[in-house]
């Protein structure tokens, strides 16, 4: 596989443009042929369930867009070796910016809230090229040669990547200023907490929340949209300080301003998939462990 995938990553580099969007195209098309009928209506019936529309054509064509668009994320991925700074600049335009610059100065360490909208690959690229300390937080893939390759690529854009099982290390980069990007907009299973999303009770990753409550760290929430063909706007968010206090927060406290910050961090990503309903992973079942849990729950109340 790694093989393979740097093979392509050559050629992809010394393809005029026009041959790059095109198989970029190709490609989201081949990959939404082969998405399972089952994992298709999934999605419909998510973006149905979250009241973005009522037509189940318009929510078909809704996760088809969100599916095909993988096509040209991955060739800009397999780009990487070729981006200067320089050219990722043209790439981008910023909202929000000053933000960032401001957290920079201060040479405070941050909490990065990211989702699985957009190219959140190339949002960490464009963040870590522009100088800003982004330590990348990973799921360890199961194909070592897969790992291998996607972290050679993320550092050649100047990111570090450690994986969720290094808490220790995550704390010990914050201390020191650096950035940690957490992806919350999965399925976390039991280990999440329930609030929000869509109106309604979903089991959401607190992880920000917590890194954030280690030092009253900032969190900083960043989203990706492309504009028009391989050109991106970066959205920076003003920064939470949720711990802010002028005594000792008690442990009620401390569970309290969790849950309040995990639902004021849904609802900022509820109103980017609003306004770019495409740019979701649809495809994932986002709403699994909820409906087991809340399952459970019914059963433990009926003595079952």
């Amino acid at each position: 596989m790694y093989t393979f995938m740097k093979c392509l990553s050559w050629i992809i580099c010394h393809i005029p443009e026009g041959c790059r969007r095109a198989l970029g195209t190709f490609l989201g098309a081949f990959f939404w042929t082969f998405v399972p009928k089952k994992r298709k209506v999934l999605a419909q019936q998510q973006i149905l369930d979250c009241g973005l529309t009522d037509d189940p054509e318009k929510a078909m064509a809704i996760a088809k867009a969100s599916t095909v668009r993988f096509g040209p994320m991955i060739i800009e991925v397999l780009s990487y070796p070729r981006y200067t700074k320089e050219m990722l600049d043209e790439k981008i335009t910023w909202h929000g910016k000053e933000y960032l610059d401001e957290l920079k100065a201060s040479g405070e360490g941050a909490v990065f809230m990211a989702s699985h909208a957009g190219n959140w690959e190339l949002l960490g690229a464009v963040l870590a090229m522009n100088g800003y300390p982004l330590i990348s937080v990973a799921q360890e893939q199961n194909s070592k040669s897969a790992d291998t390759f996607i972290n050679e690529y993320r550092a050649m854009m100047k990111q570090h990547v450690t994986y969720k099982t290094g808490i220790r290390d995550m704390v010990r980069f914050l201390r020191d200023g650096h950035y940690i990007g957490l992806l919350m907009d999965q399925d976390p299973g039991y280990t999440g907490i329930m609030v929000k999303l869509f109106g309604m009770d979903t089991l959401t990753a607190d992880g920000p929340a917590k890194m954030a409550g280690i030092a009253n760290y900032p969190i900083v929430s960043t989203f990706i949209h492309e504009d028009r063909p391989y050109h991106h706007v970066v959205e920076v968010l003003p920064p939470i300080k949720p711990y802010t206090a002028d005594h000792k927060l008690s442990k009620e406290e401390k569970n309290r301003i969790m849950y309040e910050t995990t639902q004021e961090l849904n609802d900022r990503l509820e109103a980017h998939i609003r306004k770019y309903p495409e740019d979701w992973f649809w495809l994932h079942n986002r709403w699994k462990w909820t409906k087991r849990y809340k399952i459970k729950q019914a059963e433990k109340g009926a003595g079952v």
